[in-house]
C-alpha cells in the first residue's frame, strides 16, 4: 500500500511559509530600525554654527554631535559620511572619512532638525574657513549648548534676576561685571555696579541704565 506524502509536504510547506514570513517580518523591521537612525533628532530647531578645530579627530567630532543631540547614532552617522558625496576636497590637514574629508579650522552651518545625511553633506561640502589666530571659541557650538543640545541661555536671561545694585554686586563673577573704583566715589560720592550683562546700577536707586554711565 502506498504511503500517503501529501500530509508531510503540506506540513513542510507550512512552515516554510511561516519561516518565510518571520524572516520577512524581521528583515523589515531591522531595515526600519536602520534608517530611523539617519533621522532628525529633533524638529524645529534654529541653525548652529558648528567649529571644527585644528586639533580634533574625526572621532571627536562624532562624539560632539551625537552628545548634543545633532546625530541619532555614531555608526551610522559614520556610514553617512563616507558614503555621502564629496565634491569639496579638503586640505592637507582635513579629517578622512573613508576617502571623504571633511576640513578642520572650519565652521558649519548645521540644525538638530536635520538628517544624517543632511549633515554629512554640509561636513563635507560647506565648510567656511575659520583660523583661530586670535583663540578659538571656548565652545564648538554657537549659539552655546547645554549637554544634551539644549540651547544655553543667553547671558541677558542668565541675568533676569539682577534687580537692584546689591544683586549686582553677587552677579560679578566669570561672565563679567565691574564695581566702579573707590577713588569714584569719594569724587563723587555714588557707587556703581555694571552687570554681566551690562546694564548699570546705582546704590541708593531703583532700576538701572541700559547703557553704562562714560
Amino acid at each position: 500500500m502506498a504511503k500517503d506524502t501529501k500530509k508531510p509536504t503540506a506540513k513542510i510547506l507550512s512552515r516554510a511559509l511561516v519561516l518565510l514570513i518571520i524572516i520577512t517580518f524581521g528583515s523589515a523591521l531591522y531595515y526600519k530600525n536602520f534608517q530611523s537612525k539617519f533621522e532628525a533628532p529633533r524638529n524645529n530647531t534654529q541653525l548652529i554654527e558648528f567649529t571644527i578645530k585644528k586639533d580634533v579627530t574625526l572621532q571627536a567630532v562624532i562624539s560632539d554631535l551625537h552628545y548634543f543631540d545633532f546625530i541619532k547614532d555614531e555608526n551610522t552617522f559614520r556610514y553617512a559620511l563616507e558614503r555621502t558625496k564629496d565634491n569639496k576636497p579638503g586640505g592637507e590637514n582635513a579629517l578622512k572619512a573613508g576617502i571623504n574629508t571633511i576640513d578642520r579650522e572650519a565652521t558649519y552651518p548645521i540644525s538638530q532638525s536635520m538628517t544624517a545625511w543632511q549633515i554629512a553633506d554640509i561636513l563635507l561640502n560647506q565648510g567656511k574657513y575659520t583660523p583661530c589666530n586670535h583663540g578659538c571659541p571656548d565652545t564648538n557650538f554657537n549659539p552655546e549648548l547645554l549637554p544634551g543640545g539644549d540651547l544655553a541661555p543667553t547671558i541677558k536671561q542668565k541675568y533676569e534676576w539682577v534687580k537692584t545694585y546689591a544683586d549686582c554686586v553677587k552677579a560679578i563673577g566669570n561672565d563679567g561685571g565691574q564695581l566702579s573704583s573707590e577713588q569714584y566715589y569719594q569724587r563723587t560720592g555714588i557707587r556703581r555696579c555694571v552687570a554681566p550683562d551690562g546694564r548699570e546700577f546705582t546704590d541708593g536707586k531703583e532700576g538701572w541704565s541700559e547703557v553704562p554711565s562714560p
